[in-house]
């Protein structure tokens, strides 16, 4: 099959984007296409299972040629649940190659996460697991979308207004599970897949980002498949390398960082439905990884397992277990390990060092590296939107080939300023040559075991518990978990509130990762105050030990 030349590739050179990627692919259907010749390589494995290219373009192409055939094309939103097994893969594939509109779905979720996330993107067709570990994900999403449990496969939710049906991945589908119908003829298929252009929205990322609520990041094909292509240069990775990785596929880390970087490259990721530090070490000696790519919680854990030192980790040549490295590839101390700076709305990092294999010199200790190519950077002062000099520190602005289409449901000029920068509530500033130091965020975001927590979010849970009259989130230092989350909560006059109550209450509502691992309960009379009348969010947070931000 011939694709259309991909001609708006070639403006890229004005951003500096390598000439030796302007041309390669830039769609997911034109990406599937050229691993054609490798089609025994391993693509994903997991602990039970293991997918080759070919196996994931044959079946995916079986599946898209159902979703076709059922009415799925161009723009359909998709929502995809599954944990990082072979069917996130091929189901994600399949909607991608006939030009859904994907929308990944955390199985962290629970139900009342689930519902927000899929009426935001407006889902309308939804593909999911049965279940998750011990976890029945159709129980959660009758939990989720009133009407549901009593609906049959055509479907008309009020919860969920646009989600026409709903395909369940087993083998006793509850009665409301769409059963998809033969596959459209393979002439079609490829005719739509040649309609699958770079600029067409690839997918929905979710995100807390930088603002109270919860994001929903809207990437091309063009921006995720051209950024990932990119980051796999700069990794040096071929056909030899094998990821491995517990960042689930539906965030930006597991989509961009380790599956799209797998599939541009040739080379496999080995993966994880959830993190288990001694099954994490037994497949990386097992798969020869090369690469470990995980959070530092994660990598620590592994460090520390007891089977870690009997563990044949010699294929290792990059990444975040450190003690894994060969002995001249250690930094000495963590400020002089490369380390890149990314957020979602890039679709992963923005920054990175030119070598990120070997420590960084004394002078750079510390820096997050230059701006990958493509990408442009300017630093202005918070409160003016002022552009200020070099070695100054502001706020980062950015903008490129690989920022993010849209936030969805936001209108552009919410989004970018007039001239098309992003302000992306980071704090830093560029040395001469450069190289940028992060100097942390401009907002109250949590960053714990290396995912976003908004506090907003959190609180508006906390306030809905019956006796609370004010709810207060903040992040805490916690060693590599970075941040923990931590909560004070404010009670009406008499009212009895402890933390059982409230723990059981968000975990309810709040993926794990996002419910308080400390307390401090109050009531609200007790709350120490600022003159204006609002509460002193710098004495809160000097409660659980932590200073002004």
């Amino acid at each position: 099959m011939t694709f259309l030349s991909l001609t708006s590739a070639r403006p890229l050179r004005r951003y500096g984007f390598p000439a030796a990627l302007v041309d390669l692919p830039a769609t997911i259907p034109a990406l599937l296409a050229a691993r054609a010749s490798e089609r025994e390589a391993d693509f994903v494995v997991g602990p039970e299972f293991r997918l080759t290219f070919g196996d994931a373009d044959e079946r995916s192409a079986t599946l898209a040629a159902r979703l076709l055939a059922a009415g799925v094309g161009k723009g359909t939103r998709v929502g995809v649940l599954f944990p990082n097994r072979a069917e996130w893969v091929v189901t994600w594939l399949a909607a991608a190659r006939v030009g859904a509109l994907t929308v990944p779905l955390s199985t962290f979720s629970p139900s009342a996460e689930l519902a927000r996330a899929i009426r935001h993107a407006d889902v309308q067709v939804l593909l999911s697991a049965p279940r998750f570990a011990d976890h029945d994900l159709c129980l959660r999403l009758e939990g989720a979308l009133d009407g549901l449990s009593s609906s049959s496969s055509e479907l008309e939710l009020p919860a969920a207004p646009f989600l026409r049906w709903v395909n369940i991945d087993g083998d006793e589908p509850p009665v409301w599970s769409r059963v998809l119908p033969s596959p459209i003829a393979d002439a079609v298929l490829r005719a739509a897949e040649a309609e699958v252009m770079p600029a067409d929205a690839l997918a929905i990322i979710s995100t807390s980002g930088a603002t109270a609520a919860p994001k929903a990041v809207v990437h091309t094909q063009g921006s995720l498949v051209r950024h990932a292509a990119l980051l796999a240069r700069r990794r040096a990775l071929t056909p030899d390398d094998r990821i491995y990785s517990p960042m689930p596929f539906f965030w930006v880390g597991g989509l961009t960082m380790v599956l799209l970087q797998a599939m541009s490259s040739g080379a496999a990721a080995v993966v994880q439905e959830r993190f288990d530090a001694g099954e994490a070490l037994m497949m990386a000696e097992r798969e020869r990884a090369t690469q470990i790519s995980c959070w530092p919680n994660a990598a620590r854990a592994m460090a520390e397992h007891p089977t870690f030192a009997s563990r044949d980790l010699s294929s290792v040549r990059g990444g975040t277990l450190i003690e894994a490295l060969p002995i001249e590839q250690r930094p000495p101390s963590p400020d002089l390990a490369p380390t890149l700076l990314g957020m979602t709305e890039t679709g992963g990092p923005h920054t990175a060092p030119e070598d990120p294999y070997s420590p960084l010199p004394e002078a750079l200790r510390g820096t997050f590296g230059q701006s990958l190519p493509g990408v442009e950077h300017c630093v202005v002062d918070p409160s003016s939107g002022v552009e200020i000099g070099r070695a100054e520190l502001g706020e980062l602005m950015l903008r490129g080939p690989f920022l993010m289409e849209s936030l969805y449901k936001r209108e552009r000029h919410e989004t970018f300023t007039p001239d098309g920068w992003y302000a992306t509530g980071d704090l830093g500033w560029f040395d001469c040559d450069g190289n940028l130091y992060f100097a942390g965020r401009r907002t109250t975001m949590i960053k714990s075991g290396g995912s976003n927590v908004s506090p907003g979010e959190v609180e508006d849970v906390l306030r809905d518990c019956t006796g609370v009259r004010a709810a207060f989130v903040f992040g805490v230092p916690a060693g590599d978990r970075g941040e923990d989350v931590v909560a004070v909560v404010a009670t009406a006059p008499g009212a009895v509130v402890d933390e059982a109550t409230l723990t059981a209450s968000a975990r309810r509502q709040l993926s794990s990762f996002k419910v308080p691992r400390n307390w401090r309960i109050v009531e609200e009379r007790a709350l120490p105050m600022l003159p204006t009348g609002k509460a002193d969010l710098a004495a809160l947070r000097s409660w659980f030990g932590a200073g002004t931000e």
